[in-house]
């Protein structure tokens, strides 16, 4: 039975969410060992180890010489994009005791496409999107809610402002990888991606002035995450924007929360507390909203 081009992109759209998820808790259990610094060198460098064997093994020869010219700016860009968006993103669960919390910063992505949206694509906005940002926002407060009520400088906390960095690149890199989705193939954005991080992370430790130092298990849960992904999680991220738009992989990504507060919990021993999972319930409810909102505007707009 030849699947649906909806259903496809939907289904290879959870997958890409429920390996992202183990990054969020592998990469948290290898830094409890190992500095940031060391962390990436080898997170990235062994991604980009499977992403080469993938392409070899799939007899793939994509050049970078042999794309168009707005392909090879676009590409340029996403690479830059995920090299701030991803160092930021690991950056955030270093900072942050609960790796959850982080996962529900994160769903304010799509805000940050509306935003940019309006103010240099001149796009405008139904009641119904506004809606669902203002639920979110109210969301990201409750996450932000500590014992003695909420606090503004909580949203400036160094865990934090790195969450909406990456919220912000990450949405730049999927609305770019979009635009170029039939010239880009997800396995060449997936390398060039790795080899931005991986060099980015080779300078840091140079910043730092720091030689790579690792543990076996650092070593063992770095091997999982970095499979699952900047390889997997990645290479389908991408593959689904093939056959669904922007807001609806966006949409299914959102649901990765319940799959960390699961393997939080299990692997860490952690949940969070209940305004924050009622917060982060939210957050993901005014991003229902606002991909529902945008995708009726646009089945009227056809």
């Amino acid at each position: 039975m030849k699947l649906s081009q909806q259903l496809k992109g939907s289904l290879i759209a959870l997958l890409a969410t429920i390996t992202f998820s183990n990054v969020y808790i592998f990469s948290k259990l290898a830094m409890q060992d190992v500095s940031l610094a060391s962390f990436g060198i080898l997170w990235f460098g062994l991604a980009l180890l499977w992403n080469t064997l993938y392409n070899y093994l799939k007899k793939t020869d994509y050049r970078f010489k042999d794309l168009p010219k707005e392909s090879k700016r676009t590409l340029i860009l996403i690479s830059f994009s995920e090299l701030i968006a991803t160092s930021a993103f690991f950056l955030a669960i270093q900072l942050t005791p609960n790796p959850t919390i982080v996962s529900f910063l994160a769903n304010t992505s799509p805000i940050f496409v509306i935003i940019l949206g309006f103010f240099f694509l001149k796009e405008r906005y139904s009641y119904p999107e506004i809606f669902g940002i203002i639920i979110t926002i109210i969301g990201v407060g409750l996450i932000n809610m500590t014992d003695t009520g909420f606090q503004l400088k909580e949203l400036k906390s160094p865990a934090s402002l790195a969450t909406f960095t990456f919220a912000l690149f990450y949405g730049i890199s999927l609305v770019l990888a979009k635009t170029k989705v039939r010239s880009l193939p997800s396995a060449m954005i997936t390398q060039y991606r790795n080899i931005a991080l991986w060099l980015g992370f080779i300078l840091f430790n140079i910043y730092q002035f720091e030689l790579p130092n690792y543990t076996n298990e650092s070593i063992l849960y770095i091997i999982i995450g970095s499979l699952f992904g900047p390889f997997l999680g990645t290479i389908l991220t991408f593959s689904a924007l093939k056959y669904l738009e922007a807001s609806k992989v966006t949409l299914i990504i959102t649901s990765r929360s319940f799959f960390i507060i699961l393997g939080s919990f299990i692997l860490l021993g952690i949940l969070p507390s209940q305004i924050q999972l009622i917060g982060g319930l939210l957050t993901i409810l005014g991003i229902v909203v606002i991909s529902i909102s945008g995708m009726k505007k646009k089945l009227k707009t056809n």
